[in-house]
């Protein structure tokens, strides 16, 4: 991997200035990894957001960036181009997700959440860094997951067992500010400096939710060891949701926040399919008994109620109709009259 340049830049970009066929327009916000500008490109005239590095990306970054720049959702800030030391994405209008909201509200966008990672794990990407900094809500109220799989793009190559896994050392989170926001959101298993796998998005998919319905951070601290401490010991009260919660979403927020990777939820499909379910507040998640009703659910099974009943009706009628009393026509009489040509016997009678 060839190393980095530093790239001298004191203040940020004015407007006008060009990288490339980019031209900038307004400075938006300052990131990890640099300043974050909107820009318009002069090639197709649309709008784009541009994030300039303070370094200059190496071989394996672009590599990377390629993998991601295939994501194609609806769901996902889509990754335009890479150039030497600025990467050109969607420009997303809206706001960071922030709860807490309405159950529906929070259903509707941790569902399109689920969708985005799904997709991006169908790839073998995975995010490492889901946070609500890094959601975006549309004015149309629809999600959008910004920077999938920068996190690995941007970081060193590590030494096997190495801390270097954690996404916290990473070039995205080293700057002032940025990793004690990062690692409220963090898995344990990334927290301990172990590599992560969709397993941390699915995590980091529970933290997000449960914020989106309770409102604060699940974990927090004064600094990013207290935060990290939070991570891997502190109890997760679930009674911080609202009593309405529904049973079914209350499951799949402890499903998520397993810190066991074997008994966490192993597939965000899974979240994807619940949340798409019918789900009904049940009281402060406690289980309402209802009755039930026996009925056929399928084809297979309406069928076979018909062949039943057609059963019982004919049996009935073959029990109770009337049947036709035998009629008496008597005694049938006939002679039969032997051969021609035979010993002269006298004609035979026959009486049925």
């Amino acid at each position: 991997m060839g190393a980095r340049r530093e790239i001298t830049q004191a203040m940020p970009l004015t407007t006008g200035t060009k990288l490339g066929p980019y031209e900038i327009l307004d400075l938006v916000g300052a990131g990890g990894m640099g300043e974050v500008y909107k820009a318009r490109d002069t090639r197709l005239d649309r709008i784009v957001a541009l994030k300039v590095s303070r370094e200059q990306f190496s071989e394996r970054f672009e590599r990377e960036a390629r993998a991601i720049a295939a994501l194609n959702h609806p769901n996902i800030c889509a990754l335009y181009d890479v150039g030497p030391n600025y990467l050109v994405m969607e420009f997303v209008e809206g706001e960071n997700l922030a709860g807490p909201v309405a159950l529906e509200t929070a259903v509707n966008h941790a569902r399109q959440i689920a969708e985005a990672l799904e997709a991006a794990h169908e790839k073998g990407i995975v995010h490492r860094v889901l946070k609500p900094a890094n959601i975006k809500v549309t004015p149309a109220g629809a999600i959008k997951v910004l920077d999938f799989g920068l996190a690995k793009a941007l970081s060193e190559d590590p030494a096997p067992g190495s801390m270097q896994d954690s996404p916290t050392l990473s070039m995205a989170m080293t700057r002032a500010g940025m990793i004690l926001g990062t690692a409220a959101y963090m898995s344990p298993e990334q927290a301990k400096g172990k590599p992560a796998d969709r397993r941390a998005d699915i995590w980091a998919f529970g933290v997000v939710f449960y914020e989106l319905l309770a409102g604060g951070q699940t974990f927090s601290g004064d600094t990013a060891a207290e935060t990290l401490a939070s991570v891997l010991k502190e109890a997760i009260s679930f009674d911080r949701l609202p009593a309405d919660t529904p049973q079914p979403v209350r499951s799949l927020l402890q499903r998520c926040l397993e810190r066991d990777l074997r008994k966490r939820l192993q597939a965000i499909g899974e979240a994807r399919i619940i949340l798409e379910g019918p789900l009904e507040a049940q009281g402060g998640g406690t289980d309402v008994p209802r009755q039930t009703e026996v009925r056929p659910t399928s084809r297979t099974g309406w069928i076979a109620a018909g062949a039943l009943a057609l059963a019982l009706v004919g049996l009935a009628a073959w029990t109770w109709w009337p049947r036709p009393k035998p009629v008496d026509v008597g005694a049938v009489r006939f002679t039969v009259a032997p051969p021609e040509g035979t010993i002269q016997i006298p004609p035979l009678t026959l009486e049925l």
